[in-house]
C-alpha cells in the first residue's frame, strides 16, 4: 500500500470520526479533528497523488457525501445556539423588566 493511499484511508477514517464526534455534539472534538483534517488533505494533494483514479475517486467522493452529512449537522447546531440565545436574551429582558418595576 502506499503513503498516499495510507494517507487517503486516513482521511475517509477522519471523516467518519467527524460524524460520529457531531452526532454526540462534541462539537470541540469536531473543530480540533477538522483542522488536522484540513492539513492532511492539502498534504495529500501537495503532489499527484499515487492512488489508482478509480479509488481516488471513490474516496473523494465519500469524503464529499460525509461533508454534506457534517453540513446539516453544524447546520442544526447552530440553530439549537440561536434558540438558546434567543430564550437567554427574553430571559435577560423579563429579569430587567423586573428590576425596574420593583
Amino acid at each position: 500500500m502506499t503513503s498516499d493511499l495510507h494517507q487517503l484511508q486516513s482521511i475517509i477514517s477522519d471523516t467518519k470520526k467527524l460524524i460520529h464526534l457531531a452526532e454526540n455534539d462534541d462539537w470541540n472534538a469536531v473543530i480540533e479533528l477538522e483542522k488536522r483534517r484540513d492539513t492532511d488533505i492539502k498534504k495529500l494533494f501537495d503532489a499527484k497523488p499515487d492512488i489508482e483514479p478509480s479509488i481516488l475517486a471513490e474516496g473523494i467522493q465519500f469524503i464529499l457525501d460525509k461533508n454534506k452529512t457534517l453540513t446539516k449537522y453544524s447546520h442544526s447546531q447552530v440553530d439549537s445556539i440561536r434558540m438558546e440565545i434567543s430564550k437567554a436574551g427574553h430571559a435577560h429582558e423579563a429579569i430587567n423588566a423586573y428590576l425596574t418595576i420593583t
